[in-house]
């Protein structure tokens, strides 16, 4: 057993294995290193090994090239830091957003199967009118009020 997760451990571990790492010497003439490649106009080498020529042309051949050679990527590591930190933010902000809709949609649903039930029981239904006074309401009211619950059950019940 232990072994299994073991082996399960190191196949999720190998995709973080495959980063690609660039080297290249900055204006200063220090060598740098980074999972971010430089400019589009500096030439760097791969650590794995390849050399990846950079033209000071947006038109390269190399595939490669043309996925970072737009103004848009970032140009050094704090700059890929602050993109990445605003990506986690809104990813967050996102998740919460979509969290809150659940849980509104969870209470719309016990609420209208709720209402739904109350309409079915039959008998008298009473409710208070905005003075704080009781007033049952009528066959017509009840009808009304079974369909709206019906509708408000579709929804926001999905299941």
């Amino acid at each position: 057993m232990k072994w299994m997760i073991g082996c399960a451990l190191m196949l999720l571990l190998s995709g973080l294995s495959h980063a690609e790492i660039y080297k290249w010497k900055d204006k200063d003439g220090s060598i740098r290193y980074s999972d971010i490649p430089p400019p589009s106009n500096i030439k760097n080498e791969s650590m794995l090994g390849n050399k990846i020529p950079k033209s000071s042309t947006p038109a390269s051949s190399s595939s490669k090239g043309d996925a970072f050679s737009n103004s848009a990527a970032p140009n050094n590591g704090a700059e890929a830091a602050a993109k990445r930190a605003k990506d986690a933010e809104a990813l967050k902000k996102a998740e919460e957003t979509q969290k809150s809709e659940l849980k509104f949609r969870q209470e719309s649903c016990a609420a209208a199967k709720r209402n739904y039930a109350m309409y079915n029981l039959g008998g008298r239904i009473a409710t208070t009118d905005a003075q704080g006074e009781r007033r049952f309401l009528g066959d017509e009211e009840i009808a009304k009020g079974k369909v709206e619950a019906a509708q408000a059950i579709e929804k926001f019940c999905i299941d």
